[in-house]
């Protein structure tokens, strides 16, 4: 620089005014040696290295530059890739939530709308099989109150009489005093206690447990003379046709063979009850059943419907089971289809800039010895050291090698 050449020139004109002043001494001599050491120290070694370091600096200086402007140009390419990968990023996410969010609303409407469909089909189908149910078991109910108000209107009461009855057989009966038959309500066509053939016919519908009795009074003794006077006592039962059998009641018999010789005196009042079940169709009659029997008087016969009962004209209506209709149950969910997305790799394709830095070539100057503070003996006190002069010279300096 400019302040190192002006120190250098004063230190050598310092030299020069010593030198001039005693050429013929031996220090003279010796400074001067010392000055051309100096000069060959300045010349091949300090100003070659001065020059070295300052290309070294300009070198450097490029370098750093340069690297900066490399690595100011990464910064931004990186920033700029990074930020527009991040964008991308976000917009692939954005895009992917919007689409996952569009297939979500989707089947969920679709699910719920086929679920209402299937809630609403079975709110059908089991209204109508209620419904169904319903009117079924009204029907039977009705049908079955029917029935009961059928029996309830089902009656059977009829009675007959005859004043007197002296053959075998039959009574028959001079009239019918009781006559009341009614038969779901309705009366029948035809009689049932037919008085000139003396039987009782159950009419179609008054299947039941019926209660019969008679009455009677038997005369035991004959007032006749002769053979008629060996008349024995009449004997009564009840005789019962149910198809082909035909059957006479013992249990239901009388007869009498107590009284006195007495044609006003000798008549025993008997009576008899029985209980039959018969179906439609059935007869039922008052049989005397002795030969050669002696009169009876004041016979009475009664037919009475006890209890309807279940039997061929009645057939009790069932009531419908409940049956469970069946509910369509089939899964109807559908699993929305999601797209799956993955973050890219965010990190700069950029290739990271490489740092140059020169290398500088080893400096002559400090292996000198004048640099290392080398010195030789003075010989006068008085006359300075030019070495040490250089030396304060250059350490005077404000960057301490004497070259900015």
């Amino acid at each position: 620089s400019t302040q190192a050449k002006m120190r250098t020139s004063t230190v050598t004109l310092s030299i020069l005014v010593m030198s001039l002043t005693g050429a013929n001494n031996p220090v003279t001599k010796q400074m001067k040696e010392n000055i051309e050491d100096i000069s060959r120290f300045l010349k091949l070694e300090l100003i070659s290295d001065v020059k070295k370091n300052n290309g070294y600096i300009g070198e450097s200086l490029k370098l750093t530059k340069k690297s900066a402007n490399n690595i100011l140009d990464y910064v931004e390419k990186s920033m700029t890739e990074t930020s527009d990968k991040v964008q991308k990023t976000f917009e692939t996410l954005t895009q992917g939530l919007t689409q996952n969010f569009k297939e979500i609303q989707n089947k969920s409407t679709s699910n719920l709308n086929t679920l209402q469909k299937l809630i609403t089909d079975n709110e059908i189908t089991i209204t109508d099989a209620f419904t169904k149910n319903l009117n079924s078991i009204v029907e039977k109910v009705e049908a079955r109150m029917k029935q009961h108000e059928d029996f309830m209107t089902t009656s059977v009461a009829v009675c007959a009489e005859a004043f007197s009855h002296m053959s075998r057989g039959t009574v028959r009966y001079a009239s019918v005093f009781m006559d009341s038959v009614l038969i779901k309500g309705t009366s029948p066509v035809s009689e049932v206690l037919d008085p000139k053939s003396g039987e009782f016919v159950v009419p179609p519908g008054g299947d039941g447990i019926y209660h019969i009795s008679y009455g009677a009074l038997i005369d035991t003794m004959s007032p006749r003379t002769g053979m008629s006077q060996a008349r024995m006592p009449p004997r009564f039962a009840v005789k019962s046709s149910q198809g082909n059998r035909i059957t006479i009641h013992e249990a239901s018999q009388i007869w009498a063979t107590v009284g006195v010789k007495n044609q006003y005196k000798d008549l025993v009042p008997a009576s008899r009850a029985i209980t039959l079940n018969l179906r439609a169709g059935d007869i039922i009659s008052l049989e005397q059943i002795n030969n050669h029997a002696e009169q009876a008087y004041r016979l009475t016969f009664c037919v009475h419907l006890v209890h309807p009962t279940l039997v061929s004209s009645v057939t009790w209506e069932k009531l419908p089971i409940s049956t469970v209709p069946e509910l369509n149950i089939a899964t109807t969910y559908v699993e929305p289809i999601l797209q799956d997305f993955q973050v890219g790799d965010l990190k700069p394709t950029n290739t990271k800039p490489i740092i140059h830095i020169p290398v500088m070539s080893p400096l002559q100057s400090p292996k000198s010895r004048f640099v290392g503070g080398g010195s030789a003996e003075p010989s006068s006190p008085e006359i300075l050291n030019p070495h040490s002069m250089i030396g304060g010279v250059l350490e005077g300096s404000g960057n301490g090698n004497g070259y900015e």
